[in-house]
Formats: C-alpha cells, structure tokens, sequence
C-alpha cells in the first residue's frame, strides 16, 4: 500500500509518498516536478547498492530525464560545506537550470547536502528525495540536515522545501535493528513534540512498528511529519526549536565521550536528561518521563553507561549550547506535546546533572 501526503511548507509543498514499492511507478510521476522533463542530477553514496541506484536512473530516464550521476564517497560526513562546493561545481558542470531536477537518494547526509544545494541553486531548484534510512524517512521532508563547516557539525542550513519525497519501506524492512534505531528514536522525540494522543498511539503501536509492520510504520512516519511540521511553522522561536529536544546534551555528550558512541544513543540520553529538567522546570508528568525511558529501553537504547565529571557535563552543555546561540537554554518538554526552550536555574541544571553522571557512572 502506498499513502500520500501533502505538506505544506510556508512557500511551496512537498508530495510525501511512503510504502512498500514506492519507487515503482517514478516514471510516471516525477515529471511532474518540472514543467518538461530534462535534465536529472543523481546523488548517491559510493556504498548505496546498485539496486535501488539503477531503480530510480531508470525511472528518471523512462520520465524523459536525462540523468547525470554524482557519487559521493562512503565512510565519511558528506553534508559539508566542502561537498555542497563540489555538487554545485558538478551542477553547473552539467548546465542544470532552475527547470531542471535534482535527486538523491540515500542517508540523511547525502540528502541534506543535495537538498541544501538544490535550494540554492539558481535560486531554487526542484529536488526530489528517496530516503533509505527510517531516520531520513522521519526528517528529511521537514527539517533536513546542516552542512558542517570546518569541524562543526550541522552549522548551515536551508528550510527544507523538497518537492517530492518517496519512502520505499523495503529499505527498513532490509536494514538490522542498529541501523533504524536512530529513527525509532526520532519517532519517540516527535511524539512527545506533538500531542497527547500521538504519544499514547506510539506507545501502543511500537512493537508493530519494530516488527516493520508496513501500516503501523506508515501511520508513524506520517504522524511525525505532522509533528514536526507544526514545529517548523510554529510563530515563535522557542516553539520552533523544540526539534533540538535531546540534541544539545547529545552534542555534549560527543564532545565528551568521542565518537565511538553512536548518535542515535547520544541522543537517547539527551531526551532522557531533558526529560527529567522537564519535571522540575516545566510541567511535564514524572510519569510521562518515565513511559519515555521504557519506550527507548523498548527500541534498545538503554542507558549508556560513562564516567564523567558533573562539571566537565556542565561545560559541555554550555558549550553546545553556546556555538548555536547566545544564550543558554535548552528545549525540554513542558508537557507531552509541547517542548520549549527554557532558561534553568543554576541550582536546578547542576542538582540534574549530578545525579545524572552519578547514575551512568553506576552502570559501569
């Protein structure tokens, strides 16, 4: 079965299809991306297989587009401002106008940098994305990943306005367990950015959803699309930037413990902390909180077990923090469904973070 979704940025929309076979019929509906089909771009990864590659060349080709490759290397962060250079060199290379396409398929990574370029290419340039990860399939529609300049990560970024985007679920069905666990994580955050119902909806469905129930995984990728939607349109600054809920810890946690922790379980422990100032400096139920740790323990990220200075934490939040803003606030929930920046008070953060580094020093 394939759903359709239409999302509407605040210039423009994107036609969200997701299910398994979504990629079969691209011939007959990405030209409707452009007023006559072309010229095509497609950026891949030098480690993406050559089966899903030749799917989409071929379908671009049957649309009438005439497509030019660009394989970016494995093993490496391709959403750098050095690669989105050499994609824009690449696009003038094969005289791409505003009426052509830009496609990619791949990981968050390969999408972001395609899209920030296709974005800015000739003032904008229609992009069409094909995500092959569950945490790409989450994101990319909504809120796409930052180029990292020099050795800061995700530093410059465009609103993600992808015309298209197609979600072929036999990527997750394909993958292990470890490799869409970032995006079973992301799909907790975005429930609890959400609302009351879609959290008690993921709770109940979320063992379907790790068994790749083709329903139940469509039903919680749409529902975070509307999730994180309304955080990108929200009015306010604060409320548009509950998308960072988890990610400054996250961010510090890296600073401190190297990158031999994956960031999905980076990111785990930043909603987990966030969650319990939650409690204390907003209004969020300790219960809530709770159900939040048995839903990551649910998708197997458990409690990462370190060994660190409460005040080296302290710092490295502030740091974190303080490369993106000027001010020192974190998005922490509120309440399920709403999640705001918030100023903590001095004694509240390092109470937390204390008892925080205290427990994971314990699982040691």
């Amino acid at each position: 079965m394939i759903r359709r979704k239409l999302i509407n940025y605040a210039q423009g929309s994107c036609d969200f299809r997701i299910g398994d076979g979504a990629l079969e019929d691209l011939s007959k509906f990405a030209k409707s991306l452009v007023a006559v089909p072309r010229s095509a771009v497609l950026v891949t990864r030098a480690d993406l297989a050559a089966g899903p590659a030749v799917a989409v060349s071929r379908g671009l080709a049957d649309a009438g587009f005439t497509v030019r490759d660009l394989s970016l290397p494995a093993g490496e962060d391709v959403c750098t401002a050095a690669y989105a250079f050499q994609l824009l060199e690449f696009l003038e290379g094969m005289a791409l106008t505003a009426d052509d396409l830009v496609v990619a398929v791949g990981d968050a990574e390969v999408l972001g940098v395609a899209q920030f370029c296709a974005g800015i290419w000739c003032g904008g340039t229609a992009s069409l994305l094909v995500p092959t990860t569950l945490d790409a399939m989450v994101t990319c529609a909504t809120a796409s990943r930052g180029l990292a300049v020099g050795p800061s990560e995700q530093m410059a970024w465009l609103p993600a306005r992808p015309g298209m985007t197609v979600c072929d679920l036999s990527f997750v069905r394909e993958a292990s367990a470890e490799e869409n666990r970032l995006g079973y994580v992301q799909l907790i955050a975005s429930a609890m950015m959400q609302s009351r119902r879609s959290w008690e909806q993921l709770a109940e469905k979320l063992s379907d959803i790790l068994a790749s129930d083709e329903l139940s995984l469509i039903e919680a990728v749409n529902d975070a699309q509307t999730s994180r939607l309304s955080v990108v349109k929200a009015p306010s600054l604060s409320g548009k930037s509950a998308l960072l809920y988890g990610e400054t810890t996250a961010r510090a946690l890296r600073s401190l413990l190297g990158p031999e922790a994956p960031w999905w379980h980076l990111l785990a422990e930043g909603m987990r902390f966030e969650a319990r100032l939650g409690v204390e400096a907003g209004k969020l139920d300790a219960d809530d909180m709770f159900d939040q740790d048995d839903l990551l323990d649910e998708v197997g990220a458990e409690e990462l077990p370190f060994d660190v200075a409460p005040e080296a934490f302290i710092e490295a939040l502030r740091a974190a923090r303080f490369k993106r803003s000027n001010r020192f606030m974190l998005a922490i929930p509120q309440s399920v469904g709403t999640v705001r920046l918030t100023v903590l008070e001095e004694d509240v953060l390092e109470r937390h973070a204390r008892a925080y580094v205290a427990s994971r020093a314990e699982l040691l």
